[in-house]
């Protein structure tokens, strides 16, 4: 029901309560006194506004009870003439105007009676307690509406945040996989294609036929290393498949072939060590960023990967070239560097990258068994 209804359905019903109240002391209806319908009715309309002034209704229901007995129209009690008032002054919000008009009404009514000559006992050892249990129902009522509505705003505010608070993390945890993605696809593809392109130069500048050959079928392999991830991405992309880390330390070993062949002096040392499954990806993604790099950029011959336990708990991966360069390596968003940081932070590890006389050098520090968001390893 729309509060609009909810007023007019308690604008009627104040009116008809309080006329079938008063002709019910006058033993019939054509006794009473017209002003008393005509006092019911307004104090209904009252209810019309009930939500918009719901101060001025309960003053001006007060002034009309004293004004109805000051009038001398049949008695009617006290608690039924403003029930409907305190009801709305307290549910509005107004408890405290509430609980202090009906306090005073049924004081100022009790005393004007006693003093009046009215029975003491049943004034103030019943009436008093029936109007002061009825005030109070009334006054509770109100208040347990507006707190009841109160309470059901707030769940609905906190459904609502809790429900955009999902979006978010949905939002998030799809741009954290997709960079995941982007590094995927940087480092493995990115390391096939200059593979590739490293051995189509040496395809070119080859002095036999079996050089040649052998130049071409690395080609080809990288190639096929580059379509085979591509596909894997793809289908991560479309849904079909899952994003699962697919090379770890046992692997680190197979990428000094590409730079051994290409004539790069290669010295590959990886100790047994004991690591969760996405530390090992980020350790093998690592040395082969690492060498990518070293293949493009550097001007060296020698290429040297250590990757050991350096102390309880933590894995040392470094890898070192005999190239010189110009200025340090710069961390760049997007860049090859940039994804290694990423990888090796994501698990609670270290990067540092530096570059001078003395060669290229990357090395990090990546605990074996990382710590997950919810506090377990």
């Amino acid at each position: 029901m729309t509060p609009r209804r909810t007023d007019v359905l308690l604008c009627v019903s104040v009116a008809v309560v309080l006329a079938v109240v008063a002709s019910s002391h006058e033993g019939r209806a054509g006794d009473v006194n017209p002003l008393a319908y005509l006092w019911a009715a307004g104090l209904g309309l009252l209810m019309l506004i009930r939500r918009s002034h719901p101060v001025l209704v309960l003053v001006l229901t007060t002034l009309g009870f004293f004004s109805y007995y000051a009038a001398g129209l049949p008695a009617i009690g006290v608690a039924v003439p403003i029930a409907a008032a305190l009801y709305s002054a307290a549910e509005m919000g107004h408890l405290r105007a509430a609980i202090v008009t009906g306090t005073l009404t049924l004081g100022l009514s009790t005393a004007y009676r006693v003093a009046t000559g009215q029975n003491v006992s049943l004034v103030v050892g019943y009436e008093f307690i029936t109007h002061a249990a009825l005030i109070a129902a009334a006054i509770a009522l109100g208040h347990s509406v507006r707190v009841g509505r109160h309470l059901r705003r707030r769940t609905e505010q906190v459904s609502r945040l809790l429900t955009r608070q999902g979006e978010l993390d949905q939002v998030v945890e799809g741009r954290e996989e997709r960079m995941r993605l982007a590094r995927e696809l940087h480092d493995s593809i990115g390391h096939s294609l200059s593979v590739a392109s490293l051995y189509s130069v040496v395809a070119r500048e080859a002095g036999d036929a079996k050089e040649r050959d052998d130049a071409h079928e690395l080609v080809r392999s990288s190639i096929t290393d580059a379509s085979s991830h591509l596909r894997r991405t793809v289908a991560v992309l479309r849904g079909s498949g899952r994003f699962e880390p697919d090379a770890g330390l046992d692997q680190v070993g197979r990428l000094g072939a590409a730079p051994t062949a290409a004539g790069y002096a290669v010295d590959v040392q990886v100790d047994p060590v004991d690591v969760a499954p996405e530390v090992g990806a980020a350790a093998f993604r690592l040395v082969q960023e690492a060498i990518t790099n070293t293949l493009r950029h550097s001007n060296g011959r020698s290429i040297s990967v250590r990757v050991r336990l350096r102390e309880p708990g933590l894995l040392g991966v470094r890898v070192v070239d005999d190239g010189t360069a110009a200025v340090p390596p710069q961390i760049r968003p997007g860049h090859g560097l940039s994804g290694m940081r990423e990888r090796v932070t994501d698990l609670g590890g270290t990067l540092e990258v530096d570059a001078g006389a003395s060669g290229w050098v990357v090395e990090a520090s990546i605990p074996t068994m990382p710590v997950t968001a919810g506090g377990a390893p």
